[in-house]
């Protein structure tokens, strides 16, 4: 049955990947250099627009390899799987700590959305890798698809706002 699961698992994350790299591809949405997230302890900086624009640039460069790293997931090894998925929080979790220019908020703050339901995925998928009730499996995957469309439509409508903003 941890096969089964394992498999189950391996099949979700590759329709994530997929799904993320169109939304990464859409939206442009990408994070990465964006180290200047204020090293004031009182107030963060705010990135410049051209910074923000590559952080939202990089950041879909990670989901896509994050995608990539995910594909070579081995359903015979959970506590691989496991770190595997643990490290896929990290570019969603970067991305949420930046502070973006003001004209970009309205976009950062969909795209916060998109990232923390992102997060909540991976944690569900994480808690899936040693269950064989079949009923808390189930549980779990429809949350997982709910958690998707959230990721889904908040990446959609930030990008429709970051286009707005850089008009």
């Amino acid at each position: 049955m941890n096969t089964k699961t394992s498999s189950r698992l391996v099949t979700l994350l590759l329709a994530l990947a997929m799904m993320l790299t169109l939304a990464a591809c859409g939206n442009g949405n990408n994070q990465d250099n964006n180290s200047s997230n204020g090293s004031d302890d009182n107030q963060p900086v705010a990135l410049t627009e051209e910074e923000y624009q590559q952080a939202v640039i990089d950041l879909g460069d990670k989901v896509t390899a994050v995608s990539n790293d995910a594909a070579s997931l081995d359903p015979n090894d959970p506590e691989g799987a496991k770190k595997v998925l643990e490290d896929m929080k990290a570019p969603f979790v970067e991305f949420m700590a930046i502070t973006p220019p003001e004209s970009y908020a309205a976009a950062h703050e969909k795209l916060q959305t998109g990232c923390q339901a992102m997060i909540d995925y991976i944690d569900l998928a994480i808690s899936m890798v040693d269950e064989t009730d079949a009923s808390k499996i189930q549980e779990a995957q429809t949350q997982m698809m709910d958690l998707l469309t959230t990721v889904s439509n908040s990446f959609t409508e930030g990008s429709q706002l970051l286009a707005e903003a850089m008009s």
